[in-house]
């Protein structure tokens, strides 16, 4: 019979969206029902090297992002089949922009981070997520600036190391409002560990006690809204208050250290193939060539 601890592991593991809310990973285990109460914190600091920007055929020039994050929540299991989560994160994309882009320096999220996990059964459990906060490039801040991101998963135990995932997600100002997708989370062996889940598919083998090796994929971004006045000052004035979506796809490895059971860092590094932002509206995308990245997170669970 699955634990509720591991249903609650397992269940952080399934995020498919491009904007994943806080969830219960890495947290450590649940203690006895009615008294449960964990907290987790994470920094996160990556770079992606220079490369060319380009609208259709035409070369604007050389891009680089720097990406930083900070992220803090908790977990309060209340009984054997419930558990509910409240946490806050702050994210930042900052971009090297050559002149003439048509493109915000900054993109930015400030949001809570709330969500709750069902145990049905000992084969089924469900979670609902939501990320309620500002999403813009912080230039003037309005209504429209507001998103809700939401994502709903079940989880089916086939076997003791065999969990599907079935996931919709619904974020209004990406390029494609509602997503959805099946995936697993597969354990061959006691030292590797195989997730093919959105928004970071990977392989991973348990090197030792202190020590994870890793190498998968990883799907950054999300949607945000620009200023009122942000087209006329690019020369587009038909791009004023609009909807705006960053995409990186990356593919790479690292190792995740743990110093304590509570303290651990991560160091990663590969090649963001795409990078892309698109105004949906007014049907104007801009591609980036491939780059390579480097990535730092220091994780802390309590």
């Amino acid at each position: 019979m699955p634990s509720f601890k591991t249903i609650t592991v397992i269940a952080c593991l399934s995020a498919a969206a491009v904007s994943a809310p806080f969830n219960a990973c890495g947290q450590t285990a649940p203690t006895p029902a009615g008294i449960g109460f964990t907290h987790k914190s994470t920094s996160e600091f990556s770079y992606v090297a220079n490369s060319n920007i380009k609208l259709g055929a035409v070369n604007l020039g050389a891009i680089d992002t720097t990406h930083s994050r900070l992220r803090y929540g908790a977990s309060f299991q209340t009984s054997d089949s419930y558990s509910w989560r409240i946490g806050a994160e702050w994210e930042r994309h900052a971009f090297g922009l050559p002149a003439g882009s048509m493109l915000p320096n900054t993109l930015n999220s400030i949001a809570l981070n709330l969500g709750d996990t069902w145990r049905i059964n000992d084969k089924w459990t469900l979670q609902l997520e939501a990320d309620p906060g500002i999403y813009s490039d912080l230039e003037d801040i309005g209504i429209e600036d507001f998103n809700a991101p939401l994502s709903f998963r079940a989880l089916y135990f086939h076997r003791p190391n065999l969990i599907w995932t079935f996931a919709v997600i619904a974020n209004m100002k990406n390029e494609f409002p509602v997503i959805g997708g099946i995936g697993a989370r597969w354990l061959p062996t006691d030292k590797v560990t195989v997730d093919i889940l959105l928004p970071r598919p990977q392989i991973s083998y348990q090197l030792s006690d202190k020590a994870r090796l890793f190498a998968g994929a990883e799907l950054k971004g999300g949607g945000y809204r620009v200023a009122e006045n942000f087209g006329t000052l690019v020369g587009r004035p038909d791009l004023n208050d609009q909807d705006l979506s960053y995409r990186e796809i990356r593919a790479g490895a690292g190792i995740n250290w743990k110093f304590t059971n509570k303290l651990s860092a991560v160091v990663e590094g590969g090649w963001v193939i795409d990078r892309r932002f698109k105004f949906r509206d007014r049907n104007l995308q801009f591609n980036g060539d491939g780059a390579g990245y480097f990535q730092i997170a220091l994780k802390g669970s309590y």
